[in-house]
């Protein structure tokens, strides 16, 4: 009997050792969780791999860093953002199911993505349906935020680039006619054609001739030899990287001298890797695009010394975009009058932020305006910064220096 006493009395002291532990674990959890809040969730859909992820690992990289910058700075209110990321592989269908993921398991205040204009147009349309706020970094055809009152956009739109570049080869380049070579069946290249032509005869210049290609295509011999007997002084590529190199290669290999345009889906380093000797020091090579890592203003000098520091690399269109486009979402959801997706749909309405690639005012069309920045491809193999040029349609275009 003495030793079962003892044994319940040692059980006994244990119990109450227990619950005085269970109180004050409990205790300390709930000032653990007082000191740190669950952390606000931001989404992100961007094109990872396949196709697109050229621009979608540079965008990723710009999203990691602007999250990085906030939390090291606190988060928000106190409590730190957590990125969560959806692959859509460069796929449409999978960019909308994306949506839906990040949605069932994350309930993010916000998400951003992704990266081209048609695997963005299917997410935008999950994200309407759904009601969630999605923030567009780098997709510029105009149709897309006419998909619902949910859909922002951080970029300006295939007008702005299209009457940009078509009055700088027109009033500094000299250009009178030229040659479209454009990737059929997708968004951005039927828009950005459609704006360049446009614009390129209003001032006075001639489409001698347009031609359609597939992705993917190497060759490009008869058409360039169309492009010959048409006297084209020069070649818009409205399309991709990778077939754009694949033109310039066989231009060179047929000594045919012309000056070459192309849009923000051009810069990417593949795209030097790909057309090799064809950029040499007398190329005549010119891109529109958001951003220019040689501008001198105090937020890109440190935007682009941060950003070499962590990814050893300089940052593109793609990273800085990415970067802004996160900054734009956290300003709103600091600025939102309650930490919901509808707070922060309606914040984002009134957004001011002061970006790498300009200072970024959400307008009717839930878009924004700044500059466009004209590059020239470099045998240093890379785009140097030309001019900023306004995206008016006036004939009189401002210019600033870098």
């Amino acid at each position: 009997m003495t030793g079962s006493k003892g044994h319940w009395m040692t059980t006994a002291a244990r119990l109450g050792w227990l619950l005085l532990a269970a109180a004050v674990f409990s205790a300390g959890t709930a000032v653990a969780q007082s000191q740190s809040p669950d952390p606000i969730v931001v989404g992100a859909v961007i094109s990872v791999s396949g196709r697109d992820s050229a621009f979608g690992e540079e965008c990723l990289a710009g999203l990691r860093m602007a999250v990085g910058e906030s939390n090291a700075e606190g988060g928000i209110g106190g409590r730190l953002i957590s990125l969560e990321v959806y692959d859509d592989r460069s796929d449409p269908i999978l960019a909308a199911e994306g949506v839906r993921v990040l949605m069932k398991q994350y309930h993010p205040l916000a998400i951003v993505g992704s990266n081209t204009s048609m695997v963005t147009s299917a997410a935008a349309v999950a994200a309407q349906n759904l009601g969630v706020p999605l923030v567009v970094p780098e997709a510029t055809n105009p149709a897309i935020t006419s998909i619902g009152d949910c859909i922002y956009r951080v970029c300006f739109v295939d007008p702005d680039m299209a009457n940009a570049l078509a009055t700088f080869s027109y009033q500094n380049l000299g250009v009178r006619k030229v040659a479209i070579f454009m990737e059929e069946n997708h968004d951005y290249t039927i828009s950005l054609t459609r704006y360049f032509s446009r614009r390129f005869k209003e001032l006075g210049g001639e489409i001698v001739l347009q031609l359609g290609y597939n992705p993917g295509q190497t060759l490009f011999n008869d058409a360039l030899d169309r492009v010959r007997e048409r006297k084209a002084d020069a070649i818009l590529v409205s399309g991709f990287y990778p077939e754009a190199a694949a033109i310039l290669e066989g231009a060179k290999a047929k000594n045919l001298d012309a000056v070459f345009l192309g849009g923000d889906a051009w810069e990417a380093d593949q795209f030097f890797a790909i057309a090799g000797d064809a950029v040499t020091d007398k190329s005549r090579i010119f891109v529109a695009s958001h951003f220019s890592p040689d501008m001198q203003r105090v937020k890109v000098k440190g935007f682009v010394s941060m950003f070499e520091d962590q990814y050893k690399r300089r940052p593109n269109t793609s990273s800085a975009l990415g970067y802004d486009a996160m900054g734009v979402v956290l300003d709103a959801i600091a600025a939102a009058s309650s930490p919901t997706q509808i707070g922060v749909k309606a914040a984002l309405l009134d957004v001011r932020h002061e970006g790498v690639t300009g200072r970024i005012a959400i307008d009717s069309s839930r878009s924004t305006s700044k500059k466009v920045i004209i590059m020239k491809a470099m045998p240093e193999k890379r785009f140097a910064f030309v001019r900023a040029v306004s995206a008016t349609t006036d004939t009189t275009m401002q210019v600033s220096r870098p």
